[in-house]
Protein backbone atom coordinates (compact mmCIF):
# COMPACT_ATOMS: atom_id res chain seq x y z
CA UNK A 1 0.00 0.00 0.00
CA UNK A 2 1.23 3.16 -0.85
CA UNK A 3 1.72 5.64 2.04
CA UNK A 4 1.17 9.55 1.70
CA UNK A 5 3.61 10.38 3.70
CA UNK A 6 6.66 9.20 1.66
CA UNK A 7 8.08 10.94 -2.13
CA UNK A 8 6.11 9.04 -4.42
CA UNK A 9 2.78 9.24 -2.00
CA UNK A 10 3.66 12.91 -2.12
CA UNK A 11 3.96 13.42 -5.61
CA UNK A 12 0.48 11.04 -6.46
CA UNK A 13 -1.36 13.54 -3.73
CA UNK A 14 -0.36 15.98 -6.31
CA UNK A 15 -1.33 14.79 -8.67
CA UNK A 16 -4.82 13.66 -7.82
CA UNK A 17 -5.56 17.15 -6.37
CA UNK A 18 -4.59 18.39 -10.23
CA UNK A 19 -6.87 15.85 -11.30
CA UNK A 20 -9.84 16.20 -8.48
CA UNK A 21 -9.78 19.69 -9.35
CA UNK A 22 -10.07 19.96 -13.28
CA UNK A 23 -13.00 16.89 -12.56
CA UNK A 24 -14.64 19.70 -10.32
CA UNK A 25 -14.48 22.55 -12.58
CA UNK A 26 -15.81 20.06 -15.60
CA UNK A 27 -18.71 19.19 -13.45
CA UNK A 28 -19.39 22.52 -11.11
CA UNK A 29 -20.73 24.72 -14.05
CA UNK A 30 -23.93 21.85 -14.81
CA UNK A 31 -24.67 21.86 -10.65
CA UNK A 32 -24.28 25.54 -9.54
CA UNK A 33 -25.21 27.62 -12.50
CA UNK A 34 -28.21 28.69 -10.94
CA UNK A 35 -26.80 29.89 -8.01
CA UNK A 36 -25.95 33.96 -7.80
CA UNK A 37 -24.14 34.31 -4.59
CA UNK A 38 -20.82 33.96 -6.29
CA UNK A 39 -20.06 30.49 -4.97
CA UNK A 40 -19.11 29.30 -8.76
CA UNK A 41 -16.67 32.11 -8.68
CA UNK A 42 -15.14 31.73 -5.31
CA UNK A 43 -14.87 27.32 -6.21
CA UNK A 44 -13.06 28.76 -9.64
CA UNK A 45 -10.91 30.82 -7.69
CA UNK A 46 -9.91 28.29 -5.16
CA UNK A 47 -9.39 25.29 -7.54
CA UNK A 48 -7.13 27.69 -9.53
CA UNK A 49 -4.96 28.27 -6.69
CA UNK A 50 -5.56 24.68 -5.94
CA UNK A 51 -3.81 23.57 -9.70
CA UNK A 52 -0.91 26.16 -8.98
CA UNK A 53 -0.21 24.97 -5.37
CA UNK A 54 -0.36 21.17 -6.42
CA UNK A 55 2.64 21.97 -8.99
CA UNK A 56 4.37 24.25 -6.00
CA UNK A 57 4.08 20.83 -3.52
CA UNK A 58 5.62 18.53 -6.62
CA UNK A 59 8.19 21.10 -7.19
CA UNK A 60 8.94 20.96 -3.20
CA UNK A 61 9.12 16.92 -3.28
CA UNK A 62 11.58 17.56 -6.34
CA UNK A 63 13.94 20.16 -4.43
CA UNK A 64 13.43 18.11 -1.32
CA UNK A 65 12.19 21.70 -0.07
CA UNK A 66 9.72 21.21 2.78
CA UNK A 67 8.89 25.05 2.73
CA UNK A 68 6.67 24.43 -0.76
CA UNK A 69 4.05 21.78 0.79
CA UNK A 70 2.62 25.37 2.50
CA UNK A 71 1.10 26.75 -0.03
CA UNK A 72 -0.28 23.14 -1.28
CA UNK A 73 -1.29 22.61 2.41
CA UNK A 74 -3.56 25.68 2.69
CA UNK A 75 -5.16 25.79 -0.84
CA UNK A 76 -6.01 21.80 0.07
CA UNK A 77 -7.70 23.11 3.60
CA UNK A 78 -9.79 26.20 1.49
CA UNK A 79 -10.91 23.32 -1.25
CA UNK A 80 -11.65 20.82 1.37
CA UNK A 81 -14.42 23.70 2.98
CA UNK A 82 -15.67 24.75 -0.39
CA UNK A 83 -16.18 20.66 -1.51
CA UNK A 84 -17.82 20.17 2.28
CA UNK A 85 -19.87 23.46 1.58
CA UNK A 86 -21.12 22.35 -1.45
CA UNK A 87 -21.87 19.16 -0.38
CA UNK A 88 -24.39 20.78 2.43
CA UNK A 89 -25.45 23.04 -0.35
CA UNK A 90 -26.74 20.22 -2.32
CA UNK A 91 -27.97 17.94 0.30
CA UNK A 92 -30.04 20.80 1.60
CA UNK A 93 -31.56 22.99 -0.99
CA UNK A 94 -31.55 20.90 -4.34
CA UNK A 95 -32.49 17.28 -4.96
CA UNK A 96 -29.19 16.53 -7.31
CA UNK A 97 -27.90 13.99 -4.67
CA UNK A 98 -25.58 11.98 -7.24
CA UNK A 99 -23.12 14.25 -6.87
CA UNK A 100 -21.90 14.42 -3.83
CA UNK A 101 -21.49 10.65 -3.09
CA UNK A 102 -19.90 10.25 -6.38
CA UNK A 103 -17.30 13.19 -6.43
CA UNK A 104 -17.61 15.33 -3.55
CA UNK A 105 -17.12 13.00 -0.77
CA UNK A 106 -14.61 11.10 -1.84
CA UNK A 107 -12.60 13.66 -3.24
CA UNK A 108 -12.89 15.21 0.31
CA UNK A 109 -12.04 11.98 2.17
CA UNK A 110 -8.72 11.68 0.23
CA UNK A 111 -7.45 15.15 0.00
CA UNK A 112 -8.28 14.96 3.93
CA UNK A 113 -5.90 12.03 3.99
CA UNK A 114 -3.62 13.66 1.49
CA UNK A 115 -3.11 16.79 3.59
CA UNK A 116 -2.55 14.48 6.65
CA UNK A 117 -0.12 13.06 5.01
CA UNK A 118 2.03 15.46 3.59
CA UNK A 119 1.86 17.16 7.16
CA UNK A 120 3.38 14.30 8.33
CA UNK A 121 6.19 15.00 5.77
CA UNK A 122 6.57 18.43 6.25
CA UNK A 123 7.41 17.98 10.07
CA UNK A 124 9.80 14.95 9.50
CA UNK A 125 11.54 17.35 6.90
CA UNK A 126 11.59 20.42 9.13
CA UNK A 127 12.98 18.18 11.93
CA UNK A 128 15.72 16.84 9.67
CA UNK A 129 16.74 20.22 8.68
CA UNK A 130 20.27 20.69 10.06
CA UNK A 131 20.81 23.09 13.10
CA UNK A 132 21.95 26.80 12.74
CA UNK A 133 25.64 27.31 12.34
CA UNK A 134 25.15 30.99 13.78
CA UNK A 135 25.43 31.43 17.25
CA UNK A 136 23.37 33.63 19.07
CA UNK A 137 25.68 34.37 21.88
CA UNK A 138 28.16 35.05 19.52
CA UNK A 139 26.27 38.07 18.00
CA UNK A 140 25.18 39.15 21.54
CA UNK A 141 28.39 40.59 21.69
CA UNK A 142 28.76 42.86 18.69
CA UNK A 143 25.48 44.01 18.49
CA UNK A 144 25.53 45.57 22.18
CA UNK A 145 28.80 46.41 23.90
CA UNK A 146 27.39 45.92 27.23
Amino acid sequence: MLKLDTKPGIILSGIASIGFTIGYLAVADDYFYYRSDGMLEMGKHISCLEILSSVTLIVGVFKRNFKLFVPWMISTGLFIYLMTYQSIILLTLTNEFIFVPTMLAPFTVYLSCALIGVKKAFDRMREDQPESKISVIGKKNILSPF
